[in-house]
């Protein structure tokens, strides 16, 4: 079972006293907040997929120096190629 974290939301104060925010209405820093928290969604989901493909390159080649067959290389490339 997937646990959500809890995470902290930017406050509109907290927006507001960064500079080229400050004379923002309370919907224009609604609307600011909800898109960087769309965008921070976002770049960690990019980030997370960057990982994983590191990862499984790693995995491949630990594989490959331990002598491994040149499968998982070969599978490699045919997912890069597709």
């Amino acid at each position: 079972m997937s646990e959500k974290k809890e995470h902290k939301r930017l406050t509109i104060a907290e927006l507001r006293n960064c500079k080229g925010f400050e004379n923002y209405s309370d919907e224009q820093a609604e609307s600011t907040i909800k898109s960087l928290e769309k965008l921070s969604i976002l770049f960690y989901g990019l980030y997370m997929k960057q990982k994983q493909k590191e990862q499984k390159l790693s995995a491949i080649k630990k594989e490959n120096k331990k002598g491994g067959s040149n499968e998982g290389e070969a599978e490699s490339r045919k997912r890069d190629a597709a």
